[in-house]
């Protein structure tokens, strides 16, 4: 078990360090776009559909680190009063009945819709590039997937926590 924990954990960190890299070509590219753009009139036709795919992939392999990390929103008015093993009773409720059956559900309609998109090489239709779009929409089922294993490790810890186990 500890090893699956230590799998997950390592998994989100690698892939968050990885993906955030992204930012640094981000960046790059919008200063490319705002110099052609601003200096010499001459807009590229991909920088759109560049930032919205490099920020979006980004943030999606980004979400199960931030799992890991505590990161999330949650709403703590009373929570943040209770003893962590009482914190930990409550995770281990709600993950069953929101958390899993909410990514799971959004796992398998993402697969589907990225199939499609595969198949039918889809492409963008906001810029005149019409850039590939199918390879940026495999980016969700996979940040979902992840997810689902940063959320049973974190589950499998607050079944520990919860009787009084670390």
């Amino acid at each position: 078990m500890e090893s699956f924990l230590k799998f997950a954990d390592r998994l989100s960190v690698a892939c968050a360090k990885a993906f955030s890299w992204l930012i640094v070509v981000l960046t790059l590219a919008i200063f490319y776009e705002v110099i052609v753009r601003y200096v010499f009139n001459a807009p590229t036709v991909w920088a759109w559909d560049v930032s919205y795919m490099l920020y979006g992939a980004h943030f999606m392999m980004g979400i199960a680190y931030t799992l890991y990390r505590k990161g999330d929103v949650r709403i703590d008015v009373f929570y943040k009063n209770f003893s962590p093993r009482t914190q930990a009773l409550i995770d281990a409720c709600l993950y069953p009945i929101f958390f899993f059956p909410a990514l799971i559900i959004l796992f398998w309609a993402s697969l589907s819709q990225v199939i499609y998109s595969w198949s039918i090489a889809e492409k963008t239709g906001v810029t005149m590039w019409r850039a590939p779009i199918y390879p940026f929409k495999t980016i969700l089922p996979v940040a979902i997937f992840l997810l689902l294993l940063q959320g049973t490790a974190e589950f499998i810890r607050a079944i520990h926590a919860s009787r009084g186990k670390q």
